[in-house]
């Protein structure tokens, strides 16, 4: 699978160093892998490329709002849309500029995908 990581921080757009990246996610006990069908780019996404967020780890995916269909999990939850957002997400750990994510909380929608991100 493939995730956009951002290696470090920069002092201006020309210099930030994007790359992709090959992965595989990993499920733990209570979560689920959702395969990303939207997402979205975040205010903070872009503070955070240019020294705006401080507890910032490196390197990492970028993204907070995403939507998608849960494929690894408990059998009740796969194949359902499925859509999040969080604090955490794309600034402290990984996040949603990927294939596919780990997440801890998914929350049903009767939204699309499209609509959801």
């Amino acid at each position: 699978m493939l995730r956009l990581s951002l290696q470090q921080k920069a002092d201006q757009l020309d210099v930030l160093d994007l790359q992709m990246e090959t992965f595989e996610p990993q499920c733990g006990p209570g979560q689920v892998v959702v395969e990303v069908h939207s997402a979205g780019v975040n205010l903070s996404d872009i503070k955070d490329a240019f020294h705006a967020m401080p507890h910032a780890v490196w390197p990492r995916t970028p993204g907070r709002d995403w939507s998608g269909i849960v494929i690894e999990g408990p059998a009740p939850l796969r194949g359902r849309e499925v859509w999040g957002t969080g604090g955490e997400l794309g600034i402290s750990r990984d996040g949603s500029h990927t294939h596919s994510l780990t997440w801890r909380q998914a929350r049903s929608s009767r939204l699309g995908c499209l609509q959801a991100a």
